[in-house]
């Protein structure tokens, strides 16, 4: 079962909050709380993921699709999944533009922290197909003309189950509230 951290707002700042009319949320149970996630989630499409091995990180901006609250990445290759055989622990992260001059308080955006696999066609072609369905990516290759994907690339889904997520959007009253999985 999910859990929640609430933290305080700082005190001194309230009447900052109070001059702008924004009202701190608190959240009555983890469910409440994911609904006000998964529509921020389903505004954006882009991640930063960030792998690592041997030491040295690499992040990578790649397009996301939900299921849920599991990240399907489809990917051609990289360097990343180098990382991913020896490191399995991945770290995201996905905000909304903003512009401090126009709205101090307007910054949205999440980190999160997690476990990725990844899979492809070859070896694993029913959990593959799975994922485009959960992806809706059959729509997207129709739209552009396409009945399957080009088989001149080793397509693979990288699936991320998060463990923890830290979201913020104070405009909507949500204070780096970390949402923590089962």
């Amino acid at each position: 079962m999910a859990r929640l951290k609430q933290p305080k707002f700082p005190p001194a700042l309230l009447p900052l909050l109070e001059k702008e009319k924004i009202k701190l949320k608190k959240f009555a149970s983890a469910k409440a709380f994911e609904k006000v996630l998964l529509k921020f989630l389903k505004e954006q499409n882009v991640l930063h993921l960030s792998t690592c091995r041997d030491n040295l990180p690499r992040s990578t901006p790649l397009e996301y699709r939900l299921h849920g609250l599991t990240f399907y990445i489809l990917s051609e290759g990289g360097a990343k999944f180098i990382n991913l055989k020896v490191n399995k622990n991945v770290s995201f992260s996905i905000a909304a533009p903003y512009d401090s001059n126009k709205d101090f308080w307007g910054a949205r955006g999440l980190q999160a922290w997690g476990k990725a696999k990844f899979y492809n066609m070859k070896d694993n072609p029913r959990r593959f197909k799975d994922a485009l369905k959960k992806m809706k990516a059959y729509q997207t290759m129709k739209k552009a003309g396409m009945k399957e994907l080009p088989p001149q690339f080793n397509y693979r889904i990288i699936e991320i189950t998060p463990e923890r997520i830290n979201y913020g959007n104070l405009r909507e009253g949500v204070y780096h509230v970390t949402w923590m999985g089962k």
